[in-house]
């Protein structure tokens, strides 16, 4: 950002509420500037004017000191030059008068510097006038108080200003002129301590010392809670993974033409969108494009946007700084931000609000965005995969989603079929959810009712694979002994008793035949080559050398071919 951009009302946040003012992070109170110069009266009167003038310019020093380290945490400028300049801008924007630098040399190498600035309308020369009329000498002690701290932090080395002339003793306009003490006169560099007083230094030094120390920890503590936020989304990530791409099973055309369509556009960068009903696995999708792509090592992170109050929309996507709203104790990262050389899923997209829409597509253009609460620009690299079960098109003519985000989302749209559209798959995910339940509850299941499994194959399932897998998994609950016996929820199926089916072994399927008529079906679309891309090892997710003892366990018969394609 460049200092001339900053603005009042972006720096501050209100919350009247609790009865706090932040200015750049930092808290304020409203004071009336004739309440200062009383203060300044009650100063000069009781102590003397060189003692009064010794107290403002320490206040003004510390007050620049901390303008320039809470600005450089916030904006992160990327120059000495810009840094410097957003002082000025700050004091005149804090209300104490417009600031204009005339002259400014810096050697940063040698922490050299040398310049120089004029104020009009300065708050202390006219408070000055009103109480005490001009006088013999300058008086804007808490600005060359506040030019000396803000310069020094950021030259890390003494600065110091004094002011050739003043409003407040009849001159033109008030003119500053700084110093860093390399560049003084001896005779300059021995009337300022004999000015501040042989303990001046040494209370300086201790104080910014002090900030420094505080400035640290503070840095510290915050790439710790970065740290922290990071980890938690790659445990997440962890968790998720280890057995979400292990589903992706099915051998329909259907389920094979959507897995075709993953591994094209997975390789690319490309934007995705998933489209398909609740249930049908577009989660799992999206992390099987993220795992095949070349950012698979990278951070997959997840934001459901229909999960999110539309308060809380913004924080959680782009992040916000510490004091941004009430409970804002702390700068807390988004999820882009978290997501950066990564991929970002955007799950149940359709449910943005309309304000939050806006700033998406600014962010999906340029790769920019601004946490809540700040005005430093960031900038990430996202690849994203959104994902929807609703109508978008049908949003956009309603005036409920932007047409340009949709177009911005709708580069590659994945379509993930229902499952009463790949029936042939209801066995191979029965066999996988009845082995992950029985290892979850400590269950011995050997075999499945013959009659369950054609009730399974000709349920509707309104809840799409989601609803199957909570069928099986509370069947495997249930279950007494090794034959598996499956309810189907009403009124499209009535429940099933299990003395229906307690007669003849003939009606129970052993789940290794299952397992086989499901290998066999891998085979068959095959051409039955077990390597190489199409391949029933990639297709099943296993190592070659894996597949191939299974198949001689269950006596599937196999070759070594490969699959042989028509070429003119």
């Amino acid at each position: 950002m460049d200092p001339k951009d900053l603005r009042l009302f972006d720096l501050l946040r209100i919350d009247e509420a609790q009865g706090t003012i932040f200015l750049h992070g930092q808290r304020m109170i409203v004071v009336n500037a004739g309440d200062l110069g009383l203060l300044r009266k009650e100063l000069i009167t009781t102590f003397g004017t060189d003692r009064a003038r010794g107290i403002l310019v320490r206040f003004g020093y510390a007050r620049g000191y901390r303008d320039a380290l809470a600005t450089k945490e916030m904006f992160g400028w990327k120059s000495v030059d810009d840094w410097l300049s957003a002082g000025a801008r700050l004091y005149t924007i804090e209300g104490s008068g417009a600031i204009e630098v005339v002259d400014l040399r810096v050697d940063q190498e040698r922490k050299s510097y040398q310049g120089s600035a004029t104020l009009q309308n300065s708050f202390e020369a006219n408070q000055h006038l009103d109480l005490f009329g001009v006088g013999a000498e300058p008086v804007c002690w808490i600005l060359t108080g506040y030019a000396s701290g803000y310069c020094s932090a950021v030259m890390g080395t003494r600065v110091f200003f004094t002011e050739n002339s003043c409003r407040g003793k009849g001159d033109r306009q008030c003119h500053i002129i700084g110093q860093s003490m390399d560049l003084m006169s001896d005779q300059t560099r021995r009337a300022i301590e004999e000015f501040q007083g042989a303990d001046f230094d040494l209370e300086m030094r201790t104080a910014l010392a002090s900030l420094d120390e505080r400035t640290k920890d503070l840095e510290i503590e915050r790439a710790h809670t970065e740290s922290l936020q990071r980890q938690v989304v790659q445990l997440e990530q962890l968790l998720t993974l280890q057995n979400d791409t292990e589903a992706m099973v099915g051998v329909s055309d259907g389920f094979r033409r959507m897995m075709d369509e993953v591994a094209r556009v997975a390789a690319t960068d490309a934007t995705v969108l998933v489209l398909g009903e609740t249930g049908t696995g577009k989660d799992l999708v999206a992390r099987e494009i993220h795992r095949r792509s070349g950012r698979r090592k990278c951070p997959f992170v997840t934001l459901n946007c229909g999960a999110l109050s539309s308060g809380l929309v913004e924080s959680e996507v782009f992040g916000h700084e510490k004091g941004a709203f009430t409970g804002a104790s702390q700068r807390k990262l988004g999820r882009f931000e978290l997501a950066n050389t990564g991929t970002l899923f955007l799950d149940e997209v359709g449910e943005l609000p309309l304000d939050t829409q806006v700033k998406f597509l600014h962010l999906l253009q340029r790769g920019e965005f601004e946490r809540v609460g700040g005005n430093q620009t960031h900038k990430v690299d996202v690849r994203i995969v959104a994902a929807t079960n609703r109508n978008l098109e049908q949003l956009v003519s309603q005036g409920h989603f932007r047409a340009d985000l949709f177009y911005r989302l709708n580069i590659f749209p994945v379509y993930v079929p229902p499952l009463r559209e790949r029936v042939v798959d209801i066995i191979p995910l029965v066999n996988h959810f009845v082995r992950k339940f029985c290892i979850q509850f400590g269950r011995n299941i050997k075999a499945l009712n013959r009659e369950s499994l054609r009730r399974l194959q000709g349920y509707a399932w309104p809840g799409n694979i989601r609803e199957l897998e909570h069928v099986i998994e509370r069947a495997v609950l249930l279950a007494d002994d090794e034959v598996l016996t499956v309810d189907l929820p009403g009124p499209r199926a009535q429940p099933v008793s299990r003395e229906a089916f307690a007669g003849s072994s003939k009606d129970l399927v052993p789940l290794e035949e299952l397992e086989r008529t499901y290998l066999q079906r891998v085979l068959e679309v095959t051409g039955g080559m077990i390597e190489g891309t199409g391949g029933a090892a990639e297709i099943l997710q296993l190592k070659a050398s894996t597949l191939r003892s299974r198949l001689k366990k269950l006596g599937v018969p196999y070759g070594n071919r490969r699959k042989i394609t028509n070429s003119s």
